[in-house]
């Protein structure tokens, strides 16, 4: 029977079986021997047996509940101030008549190029208790010996994570705004409500499925992070699920791999259900929808007297964001040693640069990066554009898993991912391991979704009767997805491509486990600069990087007419 069926199936069917099962393979694999090795009393491909133990000590330990009220603090207050402040950008540069917008549209997305040590950086080196720029400043001019904020505490992690959240909440709901009716908007003011009326009582609740999703995936972004908790989490003496996991499996003496890998297990529990809550959001948004279709024309709403206000918001977030966080990185790159009390003077000098200029291991990692960066964002989103065609456009029997699957590795936190990886490929040692190709691996599974949403989206927007005047003619598929739909899928790949690449390059918590002295790459340098403090020389190598991202991506928009929505 089986046999039949599969000399039965049309060469289209073969294809999205084979690469669907590729991409399942790809996300089961590492999942399953992470929780395998949960269970197991020795290291990853050494001698064991399996064993509650694991379980036993992580349930028992006081420190457990500790921990996940410190992950659901951190990452719900993160996820709040990343979308309310996200949400409040994108109304005002997309329904709003605020002087200026037009010139802040895309600028909210340019800090998503950041590293996240990037951020993470400039906030401590200016609200560092005792040697933070701003509070050496406060101290001075006040006389207080009070720091004005603290960076190492739970406000200073939800407060650095939480910003660098604003960019990628901006980018889906600026564009569920820019697609909403401002007809009721419009109604309300006419009969005299206020501006925060109208924004609360009708652009909210119209909003709330699109905020809603964004929230929960932001909330899960935030909950897998890991430069936050590392970089000032532990310092502070505030451990969350991450932080814990990484001392248990690096810091720890043996390494504690089967305790870091039940730790991971629970984070995989709390996530995976994120994404199911996520999923029933997105999945019901035609409940909200209020674009009829006909006489429906995008509208801006008249702020009147607060008009200037909304463009002094933004300067404000262009500000805080962008010019306070580079300027502290650039400045810093500048210093031979940290004296906020002496930026300007005799401690100024090029040598940082020159020495990161000078070192093989950075210039050779920065190849690695390209190199692994180029061929996993080609692949996603080829295997992506493949997979969402055929299951848009051709019956075949379980294509609608499709979406259900593609959004499954946003359950998985990179560092989860990564540490899944580790335990495959060390008790399967295929000679995989300390290679850029399980780094590559790592990237394909946790940037699929990305790649997905990017040609979904595309796709849903081409009609079918190009493709079905094409097969009338006598057109075989394949020539008609070369000659008609990639080509109107070209932009939205290409997007796909330089979205993928970018985050690809600067990811750190997919590949920290992955990394040996055979297969750096430059997110791993940075995070070996802060380890061993050399801060300036981190700085000076983020300022370059975040240059050659920056020149690619305005290169790629210039050249593409790229659009990341």
């Amino acid at each position: 029977m089986l046999i039949n069926r599969l000399k039965n199936m049309s060469k289209t069917s073969a294809i999205f079986y084979l690469l669907l099962g590729f991409t399942l393979f790809l996300i089961i694999y590492p999942v399953s021997f992470l929780i395998f090795g949960s269970f197991w009393s020795g290291n990853p491909g050494g001698a064991g047996e399996l064993t509650l133990d694991n379980y036993v000590v992580v349930f028992s330990d006081p420190k457990t509940l500790e921990l996940l009220v410190n992950s659901l603090a951190y990452a719900l207050g993160s996820a709040l101030l990343g979308v309310s402040i996200a949400t409040v950008l994108a109304f005002i540069t997309t329904r709003t008549n605020a002087p200026l917008r037009e010139y802040f549209i895309f600028i909210p997305i340019l800090p998503i190029i950041l590293p996240g040590m990037v951020d993470n950086l400039a906030w401590i080196y200016l609200f560092s208790p005792n040697s933070g720029l701003a509070n050496t400043w406060w101290r001075n001019l006040t006389g207080f010996a009070d720091p004005l904020f603290n960076i190492y505490s739970l406000p200073g992690m939800v407060w650095v994570m939480g910003i660098s959240l604003v960019p990628l909440a901006y980018l889906v709901i600026s564009s569920a705004f820019q697609t909403m009716d401002p007809s009721l908007e419009e109604t309300a003011r006419i009969s005299g409500s206020s501006l925060f009326s109208i924004f609360r009582k009708i652009t909210i609740p119209l909003m709330f499925p699109a905020i809603l999703s964004v929230y929960l995936l932001t909330f899960i972004l935030a909950f897998e992070s890991f430069e936050t908790p590392a970089m000032i989490g532990l310092p502070a003496g505030i451990d969350v699920f991450m932080s814990q996991i990484y001392q248990a499996v690096v810091w720890a003496i043996p390494p504690s791999y089967g305790l870091g890998t039940a730790y991971a297990s629970i984070i995989l529990v709390i996530t995976m259900t994120a994404v199911y809550l996520y999923r029933k959001a997105t999945s019901r948004q035609e409940k909200f929808q209020v674009i009829t279709g006909k006489g429906y024309q995008p509208g801006i709403l008249d702020l009147g007297k607060w008009k200037w206000l909304g463009t002094g918001i933004l300067c404000l977030y262009v500000f805080v964001h962008i010019v306070v966080v580079f300027g502290m990185v650039l400045i810093l790159s500048f210093q031979t040693y940290w004296d906020p009390t002496n930026l300007f003077g005799s401690n100024l000098t090029l040598r940082n640069y020159e020495t990161v200029l000078s070192q093989r291991r950075i210039i050779s990692s920065l190849i690695n990066s390209a190199t692994v960066s180029v061929v996993s964002a080609t692949i996603v989103v080829i295997i992506a554009a493949i997979l969402t065609y055929i299951s848009r456009r051709k019956n075949i029997r379980g294509a609608g898993l499709l979406e259900g699957f593609g959004t499954l590795p946003l359950a998985f936190p990179g560092f989860i991912l990564g540490l899944g990886l580790l335990w495959t490929f060390l008790t399967i040692p295929i000679g995989v391991y300390g290679t850029v190709f399980v780094l590559m691996l790592a990237f394909l599974v946790k940037y699929m979704p990305q790649g997905i949403r990017f040609a979904n989206g595309a796709l849903i927007q081409i009609q079918d009767d190009l493709e079905e005047s094409s097969s009338v003619t006598g057109a075989e598929w394949t020539y008609t997805v070369q000659k008609i739909i990639l080509p109107l899928l070209k932009p939205a790949l290409i997007s796909a491509w330089i979205y993928i690449f970018v985050l690809t390059f600067r990811e750190l918590s997919s590949i920290i486990f992955l990394v040996t002295p055979n297969n750096q790459v430059i997110s791993a340098i940075l995070w070996d600069l802060f380890v061993n403090g050399s801060v300036e020389l981190l700085a000076a190598t983020s300022m370059l990087l975040t240059l050659f991202l920056w020149t690619v991506v305005i290169i790629a928009t210039i050249i593409f007419k790229v659009r990341f929505r």
